[in-house]
């Protein structure tokens, strides 16, 4: 792979799997281009290294999707050993970028909860009437929708304490259809 001989310039196997390890975060969204750009003046002349780290991004998530490529094949300006240590971080990490993978796919066709935030407040009377208490809860539901990752849409949610309950059950009773449905799958 041509895109990649910045790591030819690098003899110490630590920093080759920091490195590798960087670009498979920059895949999966753990680092934005900002943070990865931070760490590029450790590593030498910012410009090869961000174009390195998309490379090895862009092979990392060709390589899961298609399971015919060869990484000795791509690495041939490489050394054994260091075609051997890109091949050993990969592997460490597939079912990471995987998951990543599948994720995106499925948030081309529905939007999926990106992370949640709740806040629970007591309420302690309201203009109808002054004994009215009531606890009530907002859900934030951060959504990732068309496998974009700056395309996040929010979904607020306000509940009392039985709906909340019945909110609760209801993802719990589907979490075990789910599960029951995995496993007849991997049965078949």
């Amino acid at each position: 792979m041509k895109d990649c001989e910045f790591l030819l310039n690098i003899d110490n196997k630590e920093i080759l799997i920091e490195i590798l390890n960087h670009s498979i975060d920059f895949l999966i969204g753990n680092r934005n281009e900002q943070k990865t750009m931070h760490l590029c003046y450790k590593y030498g002349c910012p410009d090869d290294f961000m174009f390195t780290i998309r490379a090895l991004a862009r092979f990392y998530k060709n390589t899961c999707c298609d399971a015919g490529i060869d990484i000795k094949s791509e690495f041939l300006n490489l050394t054994p050993e260091l075609q051997k240590i890109i091949e050993i971080v990969l592997d460490t990490r597939r079912s990471e970028i995987t998951r990543y993978l599948i994720r995106q796919l499925n948030a081309q066709d529905n939007p999926l909860v990106e992370s949640f935030d709740w806040d629970t407040r007591l309420v302690m009377g309201d203009s109808s009437y002054a004994h009215n208490h009531r606890l009530l809860t907002t859900l934030t539901l951060r959504l990732l929708s068309s496998g974009d990752k700056k395309d996040n849409r929010f979904l607020h949610i306000q509940m009392d304490e039985k709906k909340l309950n019945d909110f609760i059950e209801a993802i719990e009773e589907a979490l075990k259809h789910e599960r029951t449905n995995t496993r007849d799958t991997y049965e078949c």
